[in-house]
């Protein structure tokens, strides 16, 4: 190879160098996407719950995408976002297409009542016997409630360790209302309360409806079981 054609080949290889992109300049940032996914996880979650939580683990470090020219697209295969672990895809378009799926896990905490002792089968639930503590309600899957007072006086199916989310299954209810007792029937209608007697036609828990018969204008009313012998009607 001559002296000026040699001079021509470094320059066009020198030039090419130079115009080449280097490999991290190349390559799609991971911290860009785990971005893009944690955000489109919190704002679906964010739709249905109150102050979620978003946590994720990094993707592989030894995933090499090439860099997206194009904005970073995120969506997830769920219709609902729910509770608990799940994956969100993150797509790039252009000037390659790939697909990247991120696993996150959406937390939300809420006050619910657990068990602040050993308590036995059978137990009358007392309550120095329940607390409210917070829980990530995704983690429960028996169900759960805030409410202390449907528990007390209540008593229990089985055991239920210390510590332990207790949920309204897990009692043995007792029928409040008897058929042919005679109750308290309290209608309200506004703010005014009128206590009347009647006699329950069939028995009920808290929280059921009964047909109860008015003793005084014989009429057949339906209401809701309050309280032992109590049953309320919203005028």
């Amino acid at each position: 190879m001559n002296r000026i054609n040699f001079s021509v080949y470094l320059l066009l290889l020198v030039g090419c160098v130079i115009s080449m992109p280097t490999r991290s300049e190349s390559l799609q940032s991971l911290a860009d996407i785990e971005q893009v996914a944690y955000v489109y996880a919190l704002s679906q979650a964010a739709a249905q719950y109150d102050n979620p939580q978003i946590s994720m683990n990094g993707l592989d470090t030894r995933l090499r995408l090439q860099q997206c020219s194009g904005e970073l697209s995120a969506f997830s295969k769920v219709i609902r976002s729910g509770l608990g672990s799940q994956t969100i895809g993150v797509k790039c378009y252009t000037p390659v297409a790939w697909t990247v799926y991120v696993p996150v896990k959406v937390k939300v905490f809420k006050p619910v009542v657990v068990a602040t002792k050993r308590l036995l089968a059978k137990q009358i639930v007392s309550q120095s016997d329940i607390r409210i503590e917070q829980k990530d309600i995704g983690t429960l899957h028996r169900g759960h409630t805030s409410d202390m007072s449907l528990f007390i006086g209540q008593q229990l199916k089985y055991s239920i360790a210390t510590g332990t989310v207790i949920d309204p299954q897990s009692l043995l209810v007792k029928k409040l209302v008897h058929r042919g007792e005679h109750i308290m029937l309290i209608a309200k209608a506004g703010s005014m309360e009128v206590r009347m007697s009647g006699t329950a036609l069939a028995d009920a828990k808290r929280g059921q409806r009964v047909r109860v018969r008015n003793l005084s204008s014989k009429r057949i009313v339906e209401g809701v079981v309050d309280a032992p012998g109590i049953v309320r009607v919203t005028m």
